[in-house]
């Protein structure tokens, strides 16, 4: 028996820094994405004009074009070369952006390495545990402290070239560990006679309420308007706030329940979120809780289209971009009215959508399971 319960906790070791392998990767890659923007910006190289294009052009490739490399991702029926490449093409690109002629060209590569390491990244994390939320939220979490990073460095003119240079090793790290895989983590059986689609609503309904979610978060992040942000110390603890939130909720999802944790945390995180612009601990505890939702959204999408783990992926970015393109181009910031009445929107489609998706009382509790040789171990 003991036998039986070491080799389950060094499997769950394994994977479990496999996975985090992955999300230091992410933050990585998104560190020497946004610092080699900023430092173009800030050394001269870009006008204040280019540097919006470039800004735009990196995000569209970084996000928008996901859902064609997510089918090319489902044909190659695996992530983990897929997060290789793009991480190894992001860094590359980092190399190339150091001469100021291909400079854009150098953005265009390297919101597509983005773009292909994120795919990758996801369909492994969504893999590793089917039907749960956790691997995914821990997996995205330190993209928001990449971003913070590459930013403060890319500012201050620091050497950006070290974030790409740290892709080269978690590049061979990731090729060369097995993807994680959690030992007794799979999707919950569908009751015998349930229907084998969503109980009264079509996946393709589902899926568009999802991505509303998706976008109405992305639209509200980037159009709340936070003053105190220009406070070194409240920016840190707002990052950490967001990384927080994306990792501890799948983990509480899948404690309690997708539908039960998403769409409580939108709805308290209304007053919090309106409080925002005038109190700083409101507005970090807003976005801790509102970033809650991000890896159930996710997870609920990719469950929805079972079988095409990096096409949902992959549309979820494209939901973020439609959602930050109003501010990427120079929309107005948003009221303390419009951000009530986004969330209740979205809390009211999470809501519905994952109450169609998920009807099944094996979901409402979900959480990761023991494997079955450890559970009669223990008995």
């Amino acid at each position: 028996m003991r036998d039986v319960q070491h080799r389950a906790v060094e499997a769950s070791v394994r994977a479990s820094g496999a996975l985090g392998l992955y999300a230091v990767a992410h933050g990585a890659v998104d560190a020497a994405c946004v610092g080699t923007l900023w430092s173009a910006y800030y050394s001269g190289v870009l006008s204040s004009r280019a540097a919006w294009s470039a800004f735009f052009l990196y995000n569209l490739l970084a996000f928008a074009v996901q859902p064609l490399i997510g089918l090319g991702a489902d044909r190659l029926g695996g992530g983990r070369t897929v997060a290789a490449a793009g991480a190894l093409v992001t860094a590359a690109a980092v190399a190339v952006a150091a001469l100021p002629q291909a400079v854009f060209a150098a953005i265009a590569i390297m919101g597509l390495g983005n773009s292909v390491f994120h795919v990758g990244g996801g369909v492994v994390s969504l893999k590793a545990a089917p039907g749960r939320a956790t691997p995914l939220g821990v997996f995205v979490a330190p993209g928001a402290a990449g971003v913070l990073a590459g930013t403060l460095v890319g500012r201050a003119g620091g050497p950006v070239w070290l974030f790409a240079l740290a892709l080269l090793p978690l590049a061979i790290g990731v090729l060369a560990l097995p993807a994680p895989q959690f030992a007794g983590a799979r999707t919950p059986a569908r009751p015998a006679g349930a229907a084998a689609r969503p109980a009264g609503a079509s996946v393709e309904v589902i899926v568009l309420l999802l991505l509303l979610v998706i976008a109405v978060r992305a639209y509200v992040g980037m159009a709340v308007v936070l003053p105190w942000k220009s406070d070194m110390s409240l920016l840190a603890a707002l990052t950490t706030g967001v990384v927080l939130g994306k990792a501890l909720g799948g983990v509480l999802a899948d404690r309690f329940g997708w539908r039960v944790v998403g769409v409580s945390a939108l709805l308290l995180s209304i007053p919090l979120l309106a409080l925002g612009p005038s109190s700083a601990s409101a507005g970090i505890a807003g976005a801790f809780i509102f970033n809650m939702t991000m890896p159930i959204t996710l997870v609920a999408v990719a469950h929805a289209l079972r079988g095409h783990e990096g096409f949902a992926f992959g549309l979820t970015c494209l939901a973020l971009f439609a959602g930050s393109a109003p501010v990427l181009v120079g929309g107005p910031g948003m009221s303390a009215a419009t951000l009530v009445l986004a969330a209740l929107v979205a809390a009211a489609a999470l809501w519905v959508a994952l109450g169609r998706l998920l009807p099944q009382p094996a979901f409402r509790r979900a959480r990761l399971k023991a494997p079955a040789a450890v559970k009669q171990g223990l008995e």
